[in-house]
């Protein structure tokens, strides 16, 4: 029997790529790389970039405070970024251990068809219910988007005024999560999908769509491109061979940028109907050179899609002016408000939120016009807390994006679209806190990613995902 002596020459001088090192880490691969970072970038882009848009519009004029809310913006856009690196830098991140890759598949087609089927459901229920009677009701509001828009509010009052329900809506409602589920599990797995599941997929956003289009609102539609461009984002990151992540992150930018811009044609087209049916010229000014090139109707819609996602930082100008008053945790989430209204007997008026006391005091209408996210979580935790909420907000960001990179699982990526709405609606409103559905829908998915994360932290080791099944 003969023994050797290890030669510790070889490890000693052995090159870097052969040792375990940092290069080895997914955690520093991750870190080093674009994907990475690229949540980040797109973000701050946008908070910054509507912000400055902002100031290069007529309405800048009118900010009583530009020192404060040049301050408070840069702080809570400054915190944003703050937590999500200080959760990428995390060296003790460990993502849950994810099902298998044919388990995440089989789920998916399940929930893509049961979310194909509930936004198809929804969109009807709400279709009658909004006095569609047929198609060529919806073809009439198709072609008056303002009228369709005006339309909704006759319908809401007569809802309050009466006190009607509709308990299909109200089932529906119930199963938010759903709703969730559909649109980024039919992008990202696409390919895994049978031609019926797509269609059913489609055909669900389709219905739900028209519902939109039918009373003239953008909300439905614009959720529908966001989470199909955090689908595509999701989808262009998962490849691990950079040429074809390359090919495939430019053909998302591609579709991404199209849907995009199909979006925006409607949205031009519908807000200047709105400015001439409500008389709005003097908020949405089109440019003068752009009225003799493209015409009238042309330069204002063009006008309105700018004004649009950034009129809100004059709300906030205002809101920052208005004194703190607690709202008690009904402030910040109109739709926790009307269910508190709804079913405890809450009165919605004694405990306002910072928009619509900010209407008492300057006019600026909490219900018509945008004040960014920022008042609406101020009402509950006043503007420094808001600041701190935006730094782990940046931080879970971060973390989701790290699951679903690094671990992959369906609940990660759900949650992480469902950021990337809120996110993209900062310069508007708490948009995920405005209806029922989103926000049962949220709350769902994240108790099922806290009990998760608990039952990992009792047993001491990750389980299977049981979730969503």
């Amino acid at each position: 029997m003969s023994t050797t002596t290890p030669d510790l020459t070889k490890r000693r001088f052995a090159p870097p790529s052969a040792l375990p090192g940092p290069n080895h880490n997914p955690l520093a691969l991750f870190r080093g790389s674009l994907r990475a970072w690229l949540p980040l970038l797109l973000a701050g882009g946008w908070m910054l970039g509507t912000f400055g848009l902002f100031w290069a519009g007529a309405l800048a004029q009118e900010v009583p405070n530009p020192g404060t809310l040049w301050l408070f913006v840069m702080s809570a856009t400054g915190a944003f970024a703050v937590g999500y690196v200080a959760q990428l830098f995390r060296s003790d991140f460990r993502p849950r251990a994810s099902t298998t890759r044919s388990t995440d598949v089989l789920r998916a087609r399940r929930l893509v068809l049961a979310g194909g089927i509930y936004y198809v459901l929804f969109g009807l229920a709400l279709l009658f219910e909004y006095g569609a009677t047929g198609p060529g009701s919806i073809i009439a509001s198709l072609q008056d988007p303002a009228g369709a828009y005006l339309n909704k509010f006759t319908v809401y009052q007569q809802q309050e005024d009466n006190g009607r329900t509709n308990p299909v809506i109200q089932v529906l409602t119930l199963l938010g999560v759903l709703g969730t589920a559909l649109v980024p599990l039919l992008v990202v797995h696409w390919r895994r999908l049978s031609g019926g599941l797509r269609l059913v997929g489609l055909a669900g956003i389709g219905v739900y769509s028209l519902f939109f289009l039918y009373i003239g609102t953008l909300k439905g539609l614009g959720d529908f491109v966001l989470m199909i461009a955090a689908g595509l984002l999701i989808a262009s990151s998962r490849n691990r061979d950079r040429a074809a992540q390359r090919v495939k992150r430019r053909r998302a930018t591609v579709l991404a940028a199209v849907v995009f811009a199909l979006f925006c044609a409607y949205m031009m087209s519908s807000q200047a109907d709105r400015v001439d049916q409500f008389g709005t010229h003097d908020r949405v000014r089109a440019n003068p050179t752009v009225e003799r090139v493209a015409g009238e109707q042309v330069a204002t819609g063009l006008a309105a899609l700018v004004i649009y996602p950034t009129h809100g930082y004059l709300g906030l100008a205002y809101n920052l002016e208005t004194p703190f008053v607690w709202s008690h945790g009904l402030g910040s989430t109109p739709a926790i408000t009307s269910y508190g209204s709804q079913y405890l007997g809450i009165e919605a008026d004694q405990y306002p939120a910072y928009p619509v006391r900010t209407e008492g005091r300057t006019g600026w209408p909490a219900g018509m016009y945008w004040s960014t996210i920022y008042p609406w979580l101020a009402s509950d935790l006043t503007f420094p807390g808001t600041v701190l909420f935006m730094a782990f907000l940046g931080w879970f960001f971060a973390r989701l994006w790290r699951e679903v990179n690094l671990a992959g699982g369906i609940l990660p990526t759900l949650i992480f679209v469902q950021m990337c709405l809120l996110v993209a609606y900062i310069p508007a409103n708490n948009q995920l806190g405005m209806s029922r559905p989103a926000v049962i829908g949220l709350a769902t998915l994240l108790f099922l990613y806290l009990w998760t994360a608990l039952t990992r932290s009792v047993k001491g080791s990750a389980p299977p995902e049981r979730v969503l099944r």
